[in-house]
């Protein structure tokens, strides 16, 4: 996929000066040469355990982190291994974070760094409906019925993989059309259209959205980009009954909150301050993290509000990050069940979401993919903290990279350039975007598993010593 992604770049660069074309597409040729052999020539078991697959999942995303940022070295878009790992990284991981300058870049960097966040939000769509729902997290809420002759969503992996292509490379289209309509130029609206469906936040230049209109599309591309694919899909398929979507009520019902309470420090309701303080709110909830100046009068709690937003994030089973909507609503109605046992020891009380029982085995794991999601958060927050940065800004980069979105703002709403942080902050915010865009839980067990071949291989090691060694004597 790398290879492929570097190769269209290197075309694509052909329509500016064409100075990055032959590294892109010779190192691009390589590498789609050696995936297809290598893919061709290695078989896979029979049967995965899923921890392979969560694992292999894992190992995937680490290595096209290294081959991404192997090109940006190669074409001289960064001049240090950590500033290209980190840019690599945000880019996969479809964190709004960059340190390259975009008005530095041709057209074909351009399109790799937006390409690489349109691959990052296809990869985290297929962890959330794919990889997770089918070895084990949330099994029961994968849409695989297909009762009174619906279609589903997700009958089998290979056809769910198909569906999610026929919703995203669409709506990436779809999207497209709506920023040339708006004014954009077609390379400019495809880097934006990337962007924007993989809620990755990569712009071409600071003045991107001075245009209304292309305000209003990115709104609209960014509520669609937070909602969750099933929703999609069910207006695709026509299956109806949205009005039952409680998810999409919420995740709909945290815009509207956000932007009355931004605009409750306001003397006047102004359309134009209105449209800009949903267009943060919407960046903010999807996790996309587009740039945008915030109003004169900024609220003392407005950052606060912002990273309650995005921590909360989207809907599950959508490109964007967070702990997501149906994960908060799983942990309040557990809360709730809790207190009424204590009222209420000997009843059974089930915990519904979307119609649907939750298992046990299900709200354990989102009980502890809390805690995990916490306990990253504090511990980047205190490592950034130690490199450099101040409590505030330490808290909120640390949030922004677990829960994979930006821009960072001080408490004063101005955005905060990340090339203006130690390169040791930089580096320490690397394992929580992974962990965060690989929600967390498939990160965990595949470092647990790590640990545990290692353990086990050192174990034999001991064991083959201590063997030689009562031989030898």
């Amino acid at each position: 996929m790398v290879g492929g992604l570097a190769v269209c770049s290197g075309l694509i660069d052909l329509l500016g000066h064409g100075a990055d074309s032959p590294p892109l597409l010779i190192t691009g040729s390589g590498m789609g040469l050696l995936g297809a052999l290598l893919f061709g020539r290695v078989t896979g078991p029979d049967k995965a355990k899923p921890v392979d697959i969560i694992a292999a999942t894992t190992l995937t995303m680490a290595l096209g982190i290294l081959l991404v940022a192997g090109l940006y070295i190669m074409t001289g878009a960064a001049q240090r291994p950590d500033d290209a790992l980190f840019e690599a990284t945000t880019g996969l991981t479809t964190t709004a974070m960059s340190v390259i300058d975009p008005m530095d870049l041709g057209y074909g960097l351009r399109f790799l760094r937006a390409g690489s966040q349109w691959v990052g939000g296809f990869a985290a769509l297929l962890i959330g409906i794919v990889i997770l729902p089918f070895f084990g997290f949330g099994r029961e809420f994968a849409d695989r019925s297909s009762s009174d002759g619906y279609r589903p969503l997700a009958p089998d992996e290979m056809s769910a993989t198909r569906n999610i292509l026929r919703l995203y490379v669409p709506g990436t289209g779809l999207i497209w059309g709506g920023y040339m309509l708006a004014g954009k130029s077609a390379l400019d609206g495809l880097l934006l259209a990337m962007s924007t469906v993989s809620t990755g936040g990569f712009t071409n230049g600071a003045n991107e959205f001075a245009d209304p209109s292309v305000q209003w599309v990115a709104i609209v591309g960014m509520l669609l980009a937070g909602s969750s694919m099933v929703t999609l899909w069910y207006l695709v398929a026509g299956r109806g009954g949205l009005h039952r979507q409680t998810g999409l009520a919420m995740y709909l019902g945290l815009h509207l909150t956000g932007v009355l309470l931004l605009l409750l420090p306001s003397t006047g309701v102004d359309l134009a301050a209105t449209r800009r303080l949903l267009f943060v709110v919407a960046a903010s909830v999807s996790t996309t993290g587009f740039p945008m100046d915030v109003p004169a009068r900024w609220p003392t709690a407005a950052p606060v509000l912002l990273l309650l937003l995005v921590s909360i994030g989207a809907m599950s089973g959508s490109a964007g990050g967070g702990l997501q909507i149906r994960q908060h609503r799983a942990l309040m109605k557990l809360a709730l069940r809790e207190m009424a046992r204590q009222l209420h020891p000997r009843a059974v009380l089930k915990v519904r979401l979307a119609g649907r029982v939750a298992g046990e085995e299900t709200l354990r794991q989102i009980v502890v993919l809390q805690f995990l999601f916490v306990a990253v958060t504090f511990l980047t927050a205190f490592l950034v903290a130690v490199f450099g940065l101040d409590l505030s800004g330490a808290i909120s980069a640390a949030v922004h990279a677990t829960a994979t979105a930006g821009p960072v703002r001080g408490l004063d709403g101005v955005i905060v350039d990340p090339t203006d942080w130690p390169r040791s902050v930089r580096l320490a915010l690397l394992p929580a975007m992974v962990f965060g865009r690989l929600s967390i839980y498939p990160a965990v067990v595949a470092v647990a598993a790590l640990l545990n071949l290692l353990r086990d291989k050192a174990r034999v090691k001991r064991r083959y010593k201590a063997r030689k060694h009562g031989g030898s004597l």
